[in-house]
């Protein structure tokens, strides 16, 4: 039933057809400032206001390309894998009616017994995991603990884990009556969790609050302007399109709908403090050009390379956070890199994988319909199970 592993280099042309073809998306280099050939030369401000737009670009175009990535191979690998997990499960079901017709016969140690029945049951428990209320039933008949109280032990340990954790006991009683125990002590756990989360924030409010009765430092006072100045400069740019946009002074229905849907942008952007996609907006409609924003004040270009490099802090939190949701879902390795190439290639060792392993089921399937056979199998099963439990 269980098997070593094996990786072997896999055929370069499979499942080529998933690579996702996303287009790169660069509105930076519109707003790159240039001074041009024979022009002044850039200030440190405005070279780093560049380096930041070409930031948020590549950035943008990462998070573009994880997303695409997940959409391409989703599918595939759903596709690919599914029916062959239907095959595991269908041989894991004629394993275990193989097992429960075998251990009912004569000529078994008690050991012997004892081993193919904690199999048994052990392929019933999953087979029950997925919908399969006759493996589900012939646990129960079979193992000395059912399901329910298995199931019931279970959400004991998770119960005393999360009160250890939280200092207090849970409010298991208040939850759903139709949900089962371990989901009842979960949610109970949440909001329990939740609740520490709340009170803790109150905390850190509180002595925020006592934080800045105090006089605050020099840095503290800068600090706080060039914030102040870089939300100013957002709701100005903000402001400046709302004023060109407004639909409603529009009596042409063609251009009342360009501009609603222009607006619509604006306003997305506005919520999710995207200077630059406002930027980008206003040298849409004209409102201003490359030229234009050269010439802003050496402050005012301060305060938009503040929220420029707030706006690529967060897209690099999403970035991380793609990838590491994506190498979960797919199943890679935490120093793989999530491409195309990594996908295609561990595509192909599961499937491999899963074929190797129906390949081995069907083996001990037949092993284990013979009596010398089974009891070959159950010793070879019991030392795979102890190399398990040591490693």
């Amino acid at each position: 039933m269980k098997k070593p592993k094996a990786k072997s280099k896999p055929k370069s042309d499979l499942f080529a057809e998933a690579a996702p073809a996303a287009d790169p998306v660069t509105p930076g280099s519109a707003l790159r400032l240039d001074g041009g050939k024979g022009g002044p030369r850039l200030s440190a401000g405005q070279q780093r206001f560049n380096r930041l737009l070409a930031k948020i670009d590549k950035l943008e175009g990462q998070v573009t390309e994880i997303r695409a990535l997940a959409d391409a191979f989703r599918p595939l690998y759903q596709s690919t894998l599914e029916p062959l997990r239907g095959e595991h499960r269908a041989l894991m079901r004629r394993m275990a009616l193989c097992l429960d017709e075998r251990l009912q016969r004569k000529g078994l140690s008690p050991a012997q017994k004892r081993d193919g029945l904690e199999i048994l049951c052990d392929l019933c428990e999953t087979l029950a995991a997925f919908g399969d209320e006759a493996m589900a039933a012939l646990h129960d008949q079979r193992s000395e603990r059912t399901l329910r109280q298995k199931e019931q032990e279970h959400a004991a340990m998770m119960r005393s884990m999360m009160e250890n954790a939280l200092g207090r006991p849970l409010d298991v009683e208040a939850q759903d009556d139709s949900l089962d125990p371990l989901e009842a002590v979960l949610r109970a756990g949440h909001e329990g969790l939740h609740e520490a989360m709340q009170a803790d924030e109150v905390k850190r409010e509180a002595a925020q609050a006592r934080r800045k009765k105090k006089t605050p430092t020099p840095a503290q006072i800068k600090a706080g302007q060039e914030q102040e100045d870089a939300d100013s400069v957002l709701r100005q740019v903000y402001r400046q399109l709302a004023s060109a946009l407004h639909p409603d002074r529009e009596r042409d229905p063609a251009e009342h709908q360009r501009k609603t849907a222009l607006m619509s942008e604006a306003n997305a952007a506005y919520a999710k403090q995207d200077l630059m996609a406002l930027l980008h907006l206003q040298l849409r409609i004209a409102q201003a050009d490359a030229q234009d924003l050269l010439q802003q004040p050496e402050e005012r270009i301060a305060a938009m390379s503040r929220l420029l490099k707030q706006q690529a802090t967060e897209l690099e939190n999403e970035l991380f956070a793609r990838q590491h949701h994506l190498k979960d879902e797919f199943d890679l390795d935490i120093y793989q890199m999530p491409t195309a190439a990594t996908l295609r290639r561990q595509l192909e060792l599961q499937a491999k994988d899963l074929k190797e392993e129906l390949a081995f089921m069907e083996a001990d399937i037949a092993q284990v319909q013979d009596d010398a056979g089974f009891k070959r199998w159950l010793k070879a099963q019991r030392k795979m199970s102890r190399e398990a439990d040591y490693f």
